[in-house]
Order: C-alpha cells, then structure tokens, then sequence
C-alpha cells in the first residue's frame, strides 16, 4: 500500500495546524514553510479539507486556517479518507467488489484481516497523537 503524496503532505499540514490549535490561524505559506512543501499544492489540498469540514478558512491579515475540531477528535483515518480516498491496500476486504469468485479465494480472509488492521490503526490515532513530542 502506497499512499499518495496528497495523503502524506496532507496529514503533515494537519499536524501543523493542531500543534497549532487554539492560537491563530496558520498561512498556508507558513505551513508551507515548516513543512517545506509548495503553496500551490497545500491550496488544493486544503480546498478538500474545507470542503470536508475539517478546517476552517479565516480572511484578514491575521487569516488563515485553523482545525474545525479538536485535535482529538480528528483521525489519521479521516483525513487519508478525504485526500486518497479507499486506503485498502487491495480491493479485497469487507465486500471484494472486483473478485468474480469471492467463495473460492483462498487470500481474501487474509486482505480482510489486513484491511481491518490498517483501518483500526488509522481511525484509533488522532492527530494529537501525532504532535505528541516523544523520541521513539
């Protein structure tokens, strides 16, 4: 499983905003910036991420975005959601839409397991996890 890099710059502009959360509102050019990411493509990101409910735009000379939520109550899971889409990482899993044959596959128990994993792992860590300062 590949995730894009929509995904990726994505939940690392996510994380700026909620070590920013509660303070003002962050200049795309600034998180672009920290992140060392261009302006151009966090503006199309964030276009979907507003639309999603998850930022909130601010005009003015202290505009800029801000998290919608706490950082708490906003997930790894989704966020990937809305900038990649399905994060399956085979189409098998839960309803295996593709297989012609799901009753003789001897690997979709395994994809299913697999995705279940993945998905737990994603929507049980928040962004707030991830602006946790500990050295691993």
């Amino acid at each position: 499983m590949n995730l894009s890099t929509k995904g990726r710059y994505g939940l690392r502009a996510m994380c700026e905003l909620a070590d920013a959360y509660g303070g003002e509102p962050l200049s795309l050019s600034r998180i672009a910036e920290n992140q060392n990411l261009s302006v151009r493509y966090l503006e199309q990101l964030f276009h979907r991420l507003r639309q999603s409910g998850y930022v909130i735009s601010t005009r003015g000379a202290k505009g800029g975005y801000s998290l919608s939520r706490s950082p708490q109550d906003i997930t790894v899971g989704e966020v990937l959601r809305v900038l990649d889409g399905d994060i399956s990482p085979v189409g098998c899993g839960e309803s295996c839409l593709e297989c012609d044959e799901p009753e003789v596959c001897y690997t979709r128990p395994l994809w299913k397991e697999l995705n279940q994993a993945i998905y737990g792992l994603m929507d049980n860590k928040t962004l707030a996890d991830l602006i946790k300062k500990e050295v691993i």
